[in-house]
């Protein structure tokens, strides 16, 4: 039997040498033998029970309830939390092929890890379901609940603002690295959709969650963050001719929102049609006489509208 020095264990089971030391120490996970130099020595046994122990720690489980177990129990414990669901297959156009999959089971792992706060995991889980969901799918089935989760955990005082913004980062940067992936699937379809977004994290990904159910039916998305001045925010929706303009209206008064689509488009006739996510029905009449307008307030009623198009 071989064995392995702590280096190479950690190297081998995907755990660093301090918490290794933390699991033997304080856990009694595994009981290396000493060289004469008085070195840890870790058989195959020990490597394949740290890497179910490292396996099952990020699906959220905590090193002190389940240190322990024997091999075998690993490895029932394991079977429960790793069913494999086979990805999406492919079309002959690129488009990938809904299945029947147990969403309701993945994103159990995923509230699992939100409720002690596991950023490793929540993300593990994320980049999982990107390889089992089409976009819309994952929008719609994985992250609108998952939202709602956080925000109730926040009222509820469950999670702190702190807390809050990192996890909402962690699912942005999911969803924005398939937006941009996106452009890499061919053919796309000649419609231009422009995505705005205001400056708050939570309708932030709201909107772009909009501009990720686009790009699943081919639309062309850009999305523009906060970050640019309405001035460039103008230009560009002109230069890049773009058919509509999707802009999250919920956090404009009444009162602001002409003056802010006037500072936008111009005032003169508007040439792309506005499709506003507002809880309200939203009229313009008194701004741009012959611009058309759709207000949706929620996401299956945007996807809705996109299909179509």
């Amino acid at each position: 039997m071989m064995e392995s020095s702590i280096q190479a264990a950690s190297r081998l089971c995907g755990v660093g040498i301090h918490t290794l030391r933390a699991w033997e120490k304080r856990y009694g996970a595994v009981t290396p033998t000493r060289a004469e130099n008085g070195r840890r020595l870790y058989s195959d046994d020990d490597i394949h029970k740290l890497q179910m122990l490292n396996e099952l720690c990020k699906y959220g489980n905590s090193i002190g309830s389940i240190a322990n177990y024997s091999t075998l129990e690993l490895t029932q414990l394991l079977a429960k939390f790793s069913k494999k669901t086979p990805a999406h297959p492919i079309d002959p156009e690129g488009s990938q092929v809904s299945q029947t999959i147990n969403v309701d089971n993945i994103l159990k792992h995923t509230l699992l890890a939100l409720n002690t706060y596991k950023l490793d995991v929540i993300s593990h889980e994320l980049h999982k379901m990107i390889g089992i969901l089409n976009p819309r799918e994952l929008v719609l089935n994985v992250v609108v609940p998952l939202l709602f989760e956080v925000n109730a955990r926040v009222k509820q005082g469950k999670i702190t603002t702190m807390q809050e913004i990192a996890i909402l980062s962690i699912i942005k940067f999911h969803v924005s690295d398939i937006l941009y992936g996106a452009w890499r699937s061919t053919p796309r379809s000649d419609k231009v959709l422009v995505f705005i977004s205001p400056e708050n994290l939570d309708k932030e990904l709201g909107i772009l969650c909009c501009a990720l159910v686009c790009a699943h039916y081919r639309h062309k998305a850009f999305y523009f963050d906060h970050h640019l001045s309405i001035d460039v925010l103008g230009q560009t929706t002109e230069a890049i001719g773009a058919n509509y303009l999707v802009l999250d209206a919920r956090h404009f008064s009444e009162q602001y929102l002409p003056q802010y689509l006037t500072k936008l488009l111009g005032p003169s006739k508007c040439k792309q049609t506005l499709l506003l996510l507002s809880d309200d029905h939203l009229s313009l009449d008194g701004i741009y006489k012959h611009t058309q307008h759709k207000c949706f307030s929620s996401l299956q009623q945007f996807d809705d509208l996109v299909k179509d198009f």
